[in-house]
């Protein structure tokens, strides 16, 4: 199997071939950097993504406040990620870094809030 990814570790955002199956990478081309090589060989094998979105709040200036995951999670968990955060309301206190979601579906990452 072949993907192109484009890397976005950096602003050169090199176009990157990998080459390999579910086991492993065979070959990848055309990365700039051993930076690039590693993410390249991560979204091939295992994508993740940092999930930014908004819980109900109450008591607090608004009636939602931003959150999101302290890591990146399985790509493929998006969706069921958001299920779960739909489920909660966050009360007082509201501060930066605070855990709202304690390893969320069993990831490893944390839904912290984001912005207060």
């Amino acid at each position: 199997m072949e993907k192109e990814v484009i890397c976005v570790v950096c602003p050169s955002s090199c176009r990157i071939t990998v080459r390999g199956n579910s086991e492993g990478v065979s070959e990848i081309q055309g990365f700039g950097c051993k930076r690039g090589e590693e993410y390249a060989k991560h979204e091939f094998l295992a994508p993740v993504r940092m999930l930014t979105t908004t819980v109900k709040a109450e008591g607090y200036v608004s009636p939602v406040i931003s959150v999101r995951t302290d890591k990146g999670i399985p790509k493929e968990l998006q969706f069921e990620c958001m299920k779960e955060i739909r489920k909660i309301k966050v009360n007082p206190p509201f501060f930066v870094g605070r855990v709202v979601i304690e390893n969320v579906l069993g990831t490893g990452a944390n839904v912290i809030l984001s912005n207060c």
